[in-house]
């Protein structure tokens, strides 16, 4: 499974793979990490670059371009993938 850690990668990604092809585009918990960013005084424009490729992966998904689902790692940890469609 291709890893993306950056926009400009998952963009990449999307644009070149096949139907089914899948990619890991955050490995946390991303709603928690991104709100305790915000917390200690980030701001959305400032976020990291792998919370930017979350957002470029929903965008994807709500352009109907992957399917993202969630696998469990630990009690607080999953691996968010991108599944092209």
């Amino acid at each position: 499974m291709k890893e993306v850690d950056n926009e400009a990668s998952f963009i990449h990604w999307v644009s070149k793979a096949r139907k089914g092809e899948k990619a890991v585009y955050y490995d946390g918990f991303l709603m928690m990490d991104r709100e305790r960013f915000l917390q200690a005084g980030g701001l959305v424009d400032q976020f990291p670059q792998k919370i930017k490729a979350a957002r470029v992966a929903w965008k994807a998904y709500m352009d109907g371009h992957v399917l993202l689902v969630q696998k469990r790692k630990d009690a607080c940890s999953y691996e968010y993938i991108a599944i092209r469609t």
